[in-house]
């Protein structure tokens, strides 16, 4: 595994979790820059967080 594919799986892991945790407590809604109601921010983030973590494991970028 590449260093790019490990970082887009810890940048992936690090906005899955702050989604869950905005989730949880609608104050983290505040920093996702997206629209609508915390809990669509929150789904917004765990689903981008999902899909890095399935890119960084799926392509393989060279360094």
């Amino acid at each position: 595994m590449e260093t790019v594919n490990i970082v887009l799986i810890i940048i992936g892991l690090i906005v899955l979790l702050f989604g869950i945790g905005a989730f949880l407590n609608p104050n983290f809604a505040r920093w996702i820059n997206a629209p609508g109601s915390p809990r669509f921010k929150a789904i917004i983030a765990i689903i981008v967080g999902i899909i890095l973590m399935i890119l960084s494991l799926i392509y393989r970028v060279p360094n």
